[in-house]
């Protein structure tokens, strides 16, 4: 499944691409990490906050499980992580000007307000489009290697 149709059944922006991106890593269509989705829940709708976006956290997880340390006596496993991610922010900003997810979407989800509004205006179309955008740029730097 590619991280439009997990966005599209339900999980949510973080979910979504990170389950793609791990099905992706695996070739199988089905992640051996049993934590996931449950260990991106907490980073939809920016953390909850209007932080940073869900779909750019679930990339950002889905790098370091490709390139990220297992211990401390790795520090070039560190770097070359730190370099990929730096890569994928620089391209999502390139794209859309901004890794927030408040100002991504121009209100604010931790009121009622805001909530409202992103039912209303349908603003799940424009996540739609942030998801797509972490999924592919992520893909393709892991596709690098």
């Amino acid at each position: 499944m590619d991280a439009l149709t997990y966005f599209d059944s339900g999980f949510n922006c973080a979910e979504a691409v990170l389950q793609a991106l791990c099905a992706f890593l695996k070739d199988t269509g089905e992640s051996e990490y049993g934590c996931i989705p449950k260990i991106a829940t907490g980073f939809g709708g920016g953390m909850k906050t209007g932080s940073v976006c869900g779909a750019v956290s679930g990339a950002v997880m889905a790098l370091g499980l490709q390139y990220g340390r297992e211990n401390l006596h790795e520090p070039q496993k560190r770097d070359r992580c730190y370099q990929a991610v730096s890569e994928f922010m620089e391209q999502f900003k390139k794209e859309h000007k901004t890794i927030l997810c408040q100002t991504l979407l121009g209100v604010d989800l931790r009121t009622e307000e805001g909530r409202r509004v992103y039912r209303e205006a349908n603003l799940k179309n424009q996540c739609r489009t942030y998801v797509a955008t972490a999924f592919e740029i992520a893909r393709t730097l892991l596709a690098a290697e």
